[in-house]
Formats: structure tokens, sequence, C-alpha cells
């Protein structure tokens, strides 16, 4: 017995199941790509392992695992800390988990962290009692004292979960006390991330990781994150909660080792970017750009821009790097409805950075947004129309998500009406109706008519048939093709 317990593993992080089908809400096809590896408890395997624990971390996407099949696993595992990481959308998901190993495993301390935890720690300690801590903002620092602290109490959950001095020193966290829910005090942000070891991608189903058809050129593709915080205040965005508003970057020869790491381990051909905004600090572009160049990468490369943050000698210089594609939130086509949601940037500038863009030979992934604050059938229909002036490669029209902890969501009373069924918050749901809009089916036909008179006119046909330059190319098109016909 004394052997087994010596061999148990320490810690294993779980990410929650979702498929692209529940993301998108319908019909896209099974084999249409677009599974993320989760970098965020990669991150902390990575960290936690360094630091001499045991770790797992357990991708239910990438694996198509059920909820049953989370709790055989820790049940198997017998794992001394279960860490489970969502997003609001599969919040519900870790619930249901958690409350089955809660039940079957009730010495094991479970703890939340992610994007729902920070932004609705409240309300999750307040409702669920089967998580026992919650780890507010980035994690491998608190994750790590934690490990470490319960292990000092020799892993033996109720007495460190009574020890009030104890789990009101973890900076980071919220827990529950007897007096009520505690806070501790907040976590300064990591502001060196060369530090950090390289995410545990070992610990993931790799192979599993393909793009949506228009997010990739070449494969193997391999998704990485180089920066963290992002310093603009859109109304919509949940990200600053998690990461904070100040950037902090990897150097740029430290991100440039990652791709060549990247490169030997895992063959990548090409890296998929997933930063809010890499272009925001504009000396880090130009040397991650120039570390590229010199180092003669062969690698080509997609990332999140902002258009009052690019000009053309640094697109110039990112197509040089093998930069091809890039996403920007256009998100409306009128200058009120930008307003409403904080967005900060002018018509002309999104005008601009599209043709910018452009002709630097980097193609051009925008975001429209329906469903605004203040929008209106006709508003929504004028966003139509600069969508089709701007022309971009490709267009996505995501329905407005108030996600709780934004400015947005404390604010959606005033411009409507917020359906709090965390299950559809993923951005191609109805959850809020703006007072313009009769109903939730009258948002979705908005939708599909952004994307009907979009993708199905003859300038997106010949702008797509010309880009067309090995079969490689058809596949991707076809199967975007097939995307859009489950949207239309």
């Amino acid at each position: 017995m004394a052997n087994e317990e010596t061999t148990r593993l320490d810690v294993m992080f779980i990410y929650p199941p979702v498929s692209v089908e529940e993301r998108y809400s319908r019909k896209v096809g099974k084999s249409i790509g677009g599974d993320l590896p989760p970098l965020g408890i990669a991150s902390l395997a990575a960290y936690l392992r360094e630091n001499g624990f045991t770790v797992d971390a357990v991708d239910c996407v990438g694996l198509r695992l059920t909820v049953e099949d989370i709790v055989a696993r820790v049940a198997r595992a017998r794992p001394r800390v279960v860490g489970f990481s969502s997003l609001t959308v599969n919040y519900y998901r870790a619930l249901d988990a958690a409350r089955e190993v809660k039940r079957r495993c009730p010495g094991t301390l479970v703890v939340l962290g992610g994007h729902h935890a920070t932004i609705a720690a409240e309300e999750v300690l307040r409702n669920d009692e089967c998580f026992d801590i919650l780890v507010i903002g980035e994690g491998e620092l608190t994750m790590l004292e934690v490990a470490e602290k319960y292990r000092a109490a020799g892993w033996q959950l109720a007495p460190f979960l009574a020890d009030e001095e104890t789990m009101g020193g973890i900076r980071g966290i919220t827990f529950r006390r007897a007096a009520g829910i505690g806070f501790a005090a907040p976590r300064e942000p990591i502001a060196d991330l060369d530090t950090l070891p390289y995410p545990a991608r070992d610990l993931l189903p790799m192979g599993t990781y393909v793009p949506l058809p228009n997010q990739y050129l070449r494969l193997p593709v391999v998704h990485m994150t180089a920066i963290r915080g992002c310093p603009y205040k859109c109304s919509f965005c949940s990200n600053n909660a998690v990461f904070g508003r100040h950037i902090r970057t990897k150097s740029p020869a430290r991100t440039a080792d990652e791709i060549e790491y990247l490169m030997k381990e895992y063959g990548a051909r090409e890296i998929s970017f997933w930063d809010d905004t890499m272009t925001a600090n504009r000396k880090w572009m130009l040397g991650f750009c120039d570390e590229i160049i010199h180092r003669k990468l062969d690698i080509t490369w997609t990332g999140y821009s902002r258009v009052d943050t690019v000009d053309a000698e640094m697109l110039g210089r990112m197509k040089a790097a093998g930069c091809w594609n890039l996403f920007f939130g256009f998100e409306a086509g009128d200058q009120t409805l930008l307003d409403n949601i904080d967005k900060g940037i002018t018509l002309e500038q999104i005008r601009s950075a599209n043709r910018l863009t452009q002709e630097a030979g980097i193609e051009v992934r925008a975001s429209f947004m329906i469903a605004l604050p203040g929008e209106t059938p006709e508003l929504a229909q004028k966003t139509i129309e600069f969508a089709k002036e701007l022309n971009p490669d490709y267009a996505q029209f995501s329905i407005t998500t108030p996600y709780p902890g934004t400015r947005l969501w404390e604010s959606a009373d005033r411009y409507g009406t917020l359906d709090k069924d965390y299950r559809h918050y993923h951005g191609w749901t109805p959850v809020f109706v703006p007072s313009g809009y009769a109903s939730k089916e009258q948002i979705m036909q908005m939708e599909k008519r952004a994307m009907r008179q979009f993708y199905l006119r003859p300038a997106f046909f010949w702008k797509t048939l010309r880009k067309l330059r090995s079969w490689e190319d058809v596949k991707r098109y076809l199967k975007g093709f097939r995307m859009v016909l489950g949207f239309v």
C-alpha cells in the first residue's frame, strides 16, 4: 500500500469536452478541423513537472472523451489534485465531471482555473461545492504554490482546506471557507515569460490539431503563443481578466528558439499564433521577424492583429518572415456600433489596414459581429455592405456574446435582453437580443444573410479561384465551402 501511495500521480490537468459542432452550434462537418490544443494546461503541466511534480494533461476535445471517460481516468490514476480549466461554454462539463470526481474520489483536491473561474469566481463557489479552490488569472505560479503547500500538508485534504492561514496566504486563489468565500491577495503576472518552459505538448494528442481550412497553408501546423496581455479595452472581451492589460512577451530570440524546437520535434511547417494582438508591440514584432529571417527558417505563420497597430513597413517585414494570413476584428460597418463596444478604432483605420495588409501579400481574415448593442437589422446590413466593400479573403460573422465579467455583460440590460444559459456562450448562438431585434430567430436569419451575401457572390469566387496553387489548396477550399454551407 505504501508503494502504491508513493507512485500516485500528483496532478492531473483536464480540459473538458466541447466539439467543433457544439462550438458553432450547427453541422459544419466532423472533419472540418478547428480543434485547438489546450496550451494553458500544457503550460501548467510543464511548469509543475519542471518543479518536481508528476503530472498529466488530458485534452478531452482532442481525445474525444466524455464526462464519463474523465471520471474513469481519474479513478484509475488517483491523482492527488485534479485541475480543470474551462471556458464559459464548457464550464458545465467541468462541473459535471468535478461532481463525479468528488463523489467517487472524495479525498481529491479539485481545482478550477481558466477563463470562467476568473470571470465568474464568486458565482462558481457560491453555487458549486465540488470545487475546492479557484485559480484566478494565469496559473503557473499559483498552481505550483497550491501543490507545494498541499504536499507539505501530507496530501491530506480536510486539514489543508481548513487551514485558513495557509489558504489565505496563497496568492491568486478564491476558496471556500467556514465563514463564506475567501479571496486571497491577487498575484502579480509573470514578468519574464522566457523563464517558463515550453508547454508540455508531449502530453497532448498533437496529431489531432488541424486548424479550420482558412487558417493554414501547410501541414503540419503547430499552435503557439508568445504574448500575454492586451492593452485594449473592447467591452466584449474577457481575456483581459485572465492575462491583464499589460503586455508581456517572450523575447524574439526565445520565440524563434521555440519555433525551431517545434520544427525539429513535431515537423512543424507552419505556426498558428493565438496571441490576442501580435502586432501591439511594434519593436517586438520587427525583432521577431528579423530573427526568423536571420535564421532562414522555412516556416509560414498566421496570427491576430488590430487595425491601428500595423503599417506598411511592419507588414512587409512580416511577409518576408513567413506571415501569410492575419485575423483582424473589424466588427462593424457603423461607427456608432464600434463606439458602443469601446473598440477604439475608426472605419477609415479598418479600410487602411485591410488595404495595406493585402498590398503586402498577406491574406485578411475579417471578424464582424452581428447583434451588437444598439444594432438594428438595417445597421447589420450596413456591416454586411462594408464587408463586401472591403472584400477580405475571409469573413466571419459571429453573434455578440456578453461574457460574464465583461463590461458588455454588466451593461447588457441597457441594450436588450440576456439569456444566461452558459452552454450557448460560444459566439454562434444568440444569447443577447438587442432592443432593435424582435427575436433570436431574427438574429440567426441576419447571420445567414451575411454569410450568403458575402460568400455567394462572383467577386469572392473569382478571388478564391485566382489563389489556387495546389491540390492541397483545392481540398482546403472545399472544406471551407462545406463549412459555409453549414451556416447558410
